[in-house]
């Protein structure tokens, strides 16, 4: 056996983030997704010679480097383009969660923060879930909270329509966390969520 994986997603908006944070308090080990894909669309790397091959030079900055917001402007508008993108990325991120996850022992818990998670070429990552956490809000609510990260509506909405809708997340979910209240009462939830992992993880654990 490996670690117990639990996968957090949900759509933009929702507060994964913030769910973060609250389970990093409880002293979780979180690995985010899309920080991997950012280490791999990296000059040097294998990802980033082929995204640059894919989409042209005109994604990279002064500096060199992968422009997200030129990149997002082209996927997101696009899901064909979105879908060769995942197609460069995911693979790599798959195999760098997996490896993280074999080298823990079977009674430690692993928190994949991930959006992509129940879509796209993130089914085989889906599959090696032990749980997964839906971080779910109104989309009124996504929408607010994402114009906040200087986001325009305009932005959010092409980023809501390219990722699953409420019905296909809450079908993929093991536990869904609402986050339309205040920060007290998501505490609680996640507070909740958790404990009943520990003691999965706890039970599945082979005894010494």
């Amino acid at each position: 056996m490996t670690a117990f994986l639990v996968g957090l997603t949900g759509p933009i908006g929702a507060g994964k983030s913030t769910v973060r944070a609250l389970l990093e308090e409880h002293g979780a080990r979180v690995i985010d997704a899309d920080q991997l894909a950012r280490e791999e669309r990296r000059p040097g790397t294998l990802g980033f010679d082929e995204i640059v091959r894919r989409f042209g030079r005109d994604i990279l900055g002064a500096d060199g480097t992968i422009d997200p917001r030129r990149l997002a402007a082209i996927v997101f508008a696009d899901p064909a383009q979105l879908a060769v993108l995942e197609g460069i990325l995911h693979p790599r991120v798959t195999e760098r969660v997996r490896e993280v996850r074999d080298a823990l022992a079977d009674s430690e818990i692993l928190v994949l923060e991930n959006a992509k998670l129940i879509d796209g070429h993130e089914g085989k990552l889906k599959d090696a879930c032990d749980r997964i956490w839906v971080v779910l809000a109104p989309r009124d609510t996504l929408v607010e909270r994402a114009v906040g990260r200087d986001m325009t509506a305009e932005q959010v909405t092409a980023r809501l329509a390219s990722q699953p809708t409420e019905a296909a997340y809450r079908d993929a979910a093991t536990t869904v966390i609402e986050n339309s209240g205040d920060r007290a009462a998501l505490a609680r939830s996640v507070d909740e969520a958790w404990a009943r992992v520990q003691a999965e993880a706890r039970l599945r654990a082979p005894r010494s």
